[in-house]
């Protein structure tokens, strides 16, 4: 059986990525039902139920059973709250190796989904040794393209994934030290 709790955490300056809890199902969801989060983390770009939310999350529990890695929750350290997930994404079928993130919106414009996936990135470059991580990210989501620019991801091959016009973005691990010089 995994355990969730062997997942080893990783520290920012604010953030605390660690594996999924039976309790961050609330919050996950509460930010899944948000329509500008949904925009572009769901297949329908709407807003999941609670329902479908948990489904979600039970993916990325699965995601980390079976493929040893996945999406993280982000905590913020000074209050313990839910921020959103961040981590690698690999279903059969994919890409490539994506590093993605996505963040409850009373938590957008503070710099944490740069922080979540520089520290998610890192840890992949360290710990898995790809040769690149790929971001799928829709045209219209200028946001999640910045966040890729600032982590030295460049746009490359334009896909239809889900049925929506997107990016392929991408960097490759001598770009991104480059790009994020070890601390």
């Amino acid at each position: 059986m995994f355990d969730l709790n062997a997942i080893a955490p990783l520290e920012t300056e604010r953030l605390l990525l660690r594996g999924w809890r039976d309790a961050d199902a609330a919050p996950f969801a509460a930010m899944m039902a948000q329509p500008d989060v949904a925009r572009f983390l769901t297949a329908d770009q709407r807003p999941q139920d609670p329902a479908a939310a948990w489904r979600t999350l039970s993916a990325f529990v699965g995601h980390w059973a079976l493929r040893g890695y996945g999406l993280f929750v982000v905590e913020e350290k000074a209050t313990g709250a839910f921020v959103g997930r961040a981590g690698l994404w690999n279903p059969e079928g994919w890409a490539g190796l994506e590093l993605g993130w996505g963040l409850d919106r009373r938590y957008w414009g503070r710099g944490y989904a740069t922080e979540a996936a520089r520290a998610a990135a890192r840890w992949a470059f360290e710990a898995l040794r790809p040769e690149r991580l790929i971001s799928l990210i829709h045209v219209d989501n200028a946001a999640s393209q910045n966040v890729a620019m600032r982590l030295g991801e460049k746009p490359g091959v334009a896909t239809l994934h889900a049925g929506m016009p997107h990016v392929i973005w991408a960097v490759t691990k001598t770009d991104w030290l480059k790009a994020n010089p070890p601390p």
